[in-house]
């Protein structure tokens, strides 16, 4: 199984670990809503065992042309996700409201590199819990 990381894109991106709690750490950019919306379609067919999600602000015509699709994306996901943004106003759901909610919502004001590493630290807590109870 892999962990599927769907960032912003970065001239200085955080060294991700190749595998977190014995899966395989994928990363791909996503820079914009429809870029985002398709990782997330792409998601369905790889089925990951984790989505980590890191959110950027959008003009309120971006959200208006794809959130119903990227709401209907996030219900469709085959696993559980965390939301990472810089503030409130930037998450998913402040915009969405999607049925199938984010397992966690990491908002760092400290920066994107203490969310993504808080991210990945609460999936792998997560993935270490549900195969100790295997």
């Amino acid at each position: 199984m892999t962990i599927l990381l769907l960032r912003q894109p970065s001239p200085d991106p955080l060294p991700v670990p190749a595998q977190l709690a014995g899966h395989a750490v994928h990363c791909q950019d996503c820079a914009t809503l429809p870029a985002l919306l398709h990782c997330l379609q792409q998601a369905r067919h790889t089925a990951p065992a984790w989505v980590l999600i890191e959110t950027a602000s959008a003009e309120p015509a971006q959200w208006a042309a794809h959130g119903r699709d990227l709401c209907a994306a996030l219900d469709a996901l085959p696993a559980p996700y965390i939301e990472m943004a810089a503030n409130d106003d930037d998450s998913l759901d402040a915009h969405l409201h999607p049925l199938h909610a984010p397992a966690a919502q990491v908002v760092c004001s400290s920066g994107r590199d203490d969310a993504c590493r808080l991210s990945l630290a609460i999936a792998a807590r997560r993935l270490q819990t549900v195969a100790g109870s295997a």
